[in-house]
């Protein structure tokens, strides 16, 4: 106790006797007997309200025995249902829980674990992924502070997390694994993994890699294939032994139908193979058609229009259609770029439409180019009106970043006719090639590109394209390096997309033991990210016909839903948005695939392990009476005798209010008694 409150303590006791000894005995001759019991009620009055407004800390140590934890964690995945072992699993638990012995000296608690950890003593044995070092961290934290000796009953396989082995030197308590499951060595294939791009282009070539391995000592022989439907596109002949038991088999497939295309990679099964799911896999690729629809239109022809038309070409995934100004009236929605061939006024109308509309377009001008008109019509070019022609050659900006290009021998390139003039340029514009005039290179560009909103433009500053195209194939006996820069250039243009108010992410592809998330972006007018949106999902299963609306929820800066209670199944869906007329339609298919059956085996070598670098035992469901013997002679986990110390305020301490009550109720019937009042 501070020194402080001793000395008001004794202050008070002072003031107290002071103040009562004043009141009764001070000058008092007679009923000596009386006043002394008065006042020693007085007293006791007194001194307790000076106490109580001193309230000093009065400290309280109590002691009490903490026995250690005993953690009985439980692998509750459907692969322990499909060994067998659902009743020697529940007899193992109920027999360590309920011995006496073992509740006298720990306190039992039954942990469950599968994606995640829960506290409960009944199983269910149908968690379709397992994350054992998600169970043991949790378990970490949670006797963090404690002695808790961990039995771990699993199979040891694991669908989900870090290294199990990684996870298990971490873990701070005791560990005690307790193998569930056959343990036999089988001869098994398994396709572990297919690795492909989510997309290919049609009329194209893509990439399959499949990793196999192979469980076993004997050699065996198998045939990996490759279908789409009943269509073999790939198969190869495998050897495993003990030595060689994995392949990485690469395939190319092609690109046919537009569209999600399923493919079914199988491994033929060995003849005593006891697992065979794991022999099959399902993946699908999309399909997209790039072919790129550009428009030349032009009021002059010219042979740059040809020239061109050949270079756009030489890829076939593109098509290009030349039409004169006045004969040009088809849907803009037809064509990713529009080539704008030295416009004047006739060009007006379609000009006004690609910048209302924001479309993709190149300008290439030339001698013969309205710039009066042109001036007017945009801004990041603005040119000088002399009407007097120029030849401008190209100088290569190296640091130009729009998309990858490299020099194609543009010094021995001959000159393009333009306009001679002061150029102004936007600094929202960047240049691929400054334009060099009767030997001193410029600034100004000669071919630069920009992007506006939603839309990519492009500037030629030069006519006569087309002899740039002859020099290349002179230099090389081939157009391929010219036809490539336009590719590259079409391509950039070409790719800018109108940016929705609406998008929907997902997979065409989920497997039935996964997690099923459709992400969603709502964007308002101004294309902002708008988080008050209400979106809809409304989902109808193809077969059974069968509806449901989901509402998305908002989750920072976009909106999700989760589905993955879905069963297996092809779904369509329609994601919308309350009160707007926006809405995205798609479809995905869910596999019926549990991951867990995949395992033909417990992982015994990895629980060995662990129980080595634990110097512990491995133990079996057969093992009760070993593992008790194990916990209960272990001088570690002992019953330790703690203390806690508490400061407790007078204050709280009733019974001092009560002496109070019954010292002043006492001196008031007395006083009454005496006739003092």
């Amino acid at each position: 106790m501070p020194t402080t409150t001793i000395l008001l303590l004794l202050l008070a006791f002072v003031v107290s006797a002071g103040l009562s000894a004043f009141q009764y005995l001070y000058k008092t001759k007679e009923r000596r007997l009386q006043n002394a019991l008065f006042g020693t009620l007085r007293f006791i009055t007194l001194f307790s309200l000076l106490v109580l407004l001193i309230n000093p800390q009065l400290k309280k140590v109590e002691y009490f025995s903490e026995k250690p934890e005993l953690v009985l964690a439980v692998d509750n995945s459907s692969s322990i249902a499909g060994f067998g072992e659902v009743e020697r699993v529940q007899e193992f638990v109920r027999s360590i829980a309920q011995d006496e012995n073992i509740r006298e000296r720990f306190d039992v608690e039954v942990f469950t674990f599968g994606r995640n950890l829960e506290q409960r003593d009944t199983f269910t044995f149908n968690e379709p992924q397992t994350n054992i070092p998600a169970a043991l961290k949790g378990l970490d934290d949670l006797y963090e502070q404690k002695t808790a000796p961990t039995i771990l009953i699993t199979d040891g396989n694991q669908t989900l997390g870090e290294d199990l082995l990684f996870s298990a030197q971490k873990f701070k308590q005791p560990l005690l694994p307790v193998v569930v499951g056959d343990t036999t060595l089988y001869q098994d294939l398994a396709i572990s993994r297919v690795n492909t791009n989510k997309y290919a282009f049609v009329n194209n070539w893509f990439p399959v890699e499949v990793l196999v391995n192979y469980t076993g000592k004997t050699k065996v022989t198998s045939q990996l294939r490759i279908r789409s439907g009943n269509v073999t596109l790939f198969s190869e002949n495998l050897t495993f032994d003990e030595d060689e038991n994995s392949h990485v088999i690469e395939a190319k497939l092609p690109s046919v139908s537009v569209g999600v295309n399923s493919y079914d990679v199988q491994l033929r099964p060995l003849p005593n193979e006891k697992n065979v799911l794991n022999n099959n896999k399902e993946f699908v690729v999309e399909v997209i058609d790039e072919r790129t629809s550009v428009a030349i239109v032009y009021n002059i022809l010219h042979p740059d229009v040809g020239a061109l038309k050949k270079a756009i070409v030489s890829n076939q995934q593109r098509e290009v259609v030349v039409e004169q100004i006045n004969d040009f009236n088809r849907s803009l929605d037809d064509f990713q770029l529009i080539i704008l061939y030295q416009p004047d006024r006739s060009f007006k109308r379609l000009m006004d439409q690609l910048e209302e509309e924001e479309r993709n377009q190149w300008i290439i001008t030339g001698p013969e180019t309205n710039w009066r008109f042109l001036n007017n019509q945009q801004e990041f070019v603005q040119h000088e009106i002399t009407g007097q022609p120029e030849e401008y050659f190209p100088v290569l900006n190296e640091n130009f970043g729009a998309f990858q290009t490299e020099d194609i021998g543009y010094s021995s390139f001959p000159p393009l006719k333009g306009n001679f003039g002061e150029l102004e340029f936007s600094e929202n514009i960047e240049i691929l090639l400054y334009r060099k005039i009767q030997g001193i290179e410029s600034k100004a560009p000669l071919l630069a590109v920009a992007e506006q909103a939603a839309s990519k433009k492009a500037f030629l500053l030069g006519a006569d394209l087309w002899k740039w195209r002859s020099q290349v194939y002179q230099d090389n006996a081939s157009f391929e390096v010219f036809d490539a820069l336009i590719d590259k250039l079409v391509q950039y243009l070409s790719s800018g997309k109108r940016k929705e108010r609406l998008s929907v992410s997902y997979e065409p592809l989920y497997h039935g033991s996964g997690e099923l998330v459709l992400t969603a972006e709502y964007f308002d007018k101004n294309y902002i990210f708008d988080p008050r949106g209400e979106l809809i999902l409304r989902l109808t299963e193809k077969g059974t016909g069968k509806e449901r609306e989901v509402p998305f929820m908002l989750n920072g800066g976009n909106y999700k839903v989760d589905l993955s209670n879905l069963s297996p199944g092809e779904y369509n869906f329609t994601a919308a948005v309350s009160g707007e007329n926006l809405s995205e339609r798609g479809s995905f298919r869910i596999l019926e695939f549990d991951v867990e059956e995949q395992f033909s085996r417990a992982n015994l070598e990895i629980l060995q392990k662990i129980s080595t670098n634990n110097n512990q035992d491995l133990y079996f469901l057969g093992d009760i009476d070993k593992i008790k013997k194990n916990i209960l002679s272990n001088d570690s986990y002992t019953t330790i005798q703690k203390s806690r110390e508490n400061n407790v305020p007078l204050i709280d301490w009733y019974y001092l209010l009560g002496i109070i009550v019954l010292a002043l109720s006492a001196e008031w019937f007395l006083r009454k008694y005496y006739g003092y009042i």
